[in-house]
């Protein structure tokens, strides 16, 4: 139920179809090109969020590519209507980048920032470090876990920690930048926060994402306990 599934319909005929049968992610937003022989998309993919590109073409055998690999959360993106040169212009966040507009070149998928609309606030202002870890559950899966330091960490000194059990249940803990639950902020009073994608979070596949239904109490509490141990 919490999957979002990439489909086309005919509009003639009326009959859709999934495109993405074998696809274990949930689909945000999607879009045609030009010509409409290919669809661009978004998913979540281990807790970030990723452009990926479907081609209709039977020649190419219908074959998916992502076009991404980017540290942080494409929020909504636009294809341009050239057909030889197509662009991509998408915005972008963060745990320490508020929403920008990025251009993405679709062969290379390297994306460069074209707005800075925040780049002189954030000059005067210290952010802390993000860093992914991989931590073991009880029962030996592997579970991604943000990290956020405060800044001018000082790995020789003890701090408090804050353990972030948001998620929904069943919404992502990603690469985001919220403008209520704030990880540098938190960070920023001396805090480290630990941010872990426990058990029933999107973007891992519909089997970690299912693993939370009738055991709220149970797996998934043990992943917060595992992540903070």
């Amino acid at each position: 139920a919490d999957r979002n599934r990439l489909m086309i319909i005919d509009l003639a005929s009326k009959q859709k179809k999934e495109l993405l049968t074998n696809f274990d992610y949930s689909v945000t937003k999607a879009d045609f090109n030009a010509q409409s022989n290919k669809i661009y998309f978004l998913a979540g993919m281990r807790a970030t969020y990723q452009l990926l590109e479907f081609d209709l073409n039977i020649k190419a055998k219908k074959t998916m590519r992502k076009i991404t690999n980017v540290r942080g959360d494409i929020q909504d993106f636009s294809i341009s209507g050239d057909a030889k040169n197509p662009t991509c212009i998408f915005s972008m966040c963060s745990h320490s980048l508020p929403t920008e507009i990025f251009k993405l070149d679709l062969t290379t998928g390297i994306p460069n920032q074209i707005s800075n609309i925040n780049t002189d606030m954030l000059a005067g202002i210290k952010v802390g470090a993000t860093k992914e870890r991989t931590v073991k559950t009880i029962d030996g899966k592997d579970m991604l876990v943000w990290v956020i330091y405060p800044p001018d960490f000082d790995s020789t000194k003890k701090y408090p920690a804050l353990l972030y059990c948001q998620g929904g249940p069943q919404s992502t803990v990603s690469q985001f930048y919220s403008y209520r639950w704030n990880f540098q902020m938190m960070a920023a009073q001396g805090y480290i926060v630990v941010a872990p994608n426990r058990r029933g979070l999107p973007s891992f596949g519909e089997e970690w994402n299912d693993a939370i239904v009738g055991e709220h109490g149970g797996l998934p509490i043990q992943d917060l306990l595992s992540a903070m141990d």
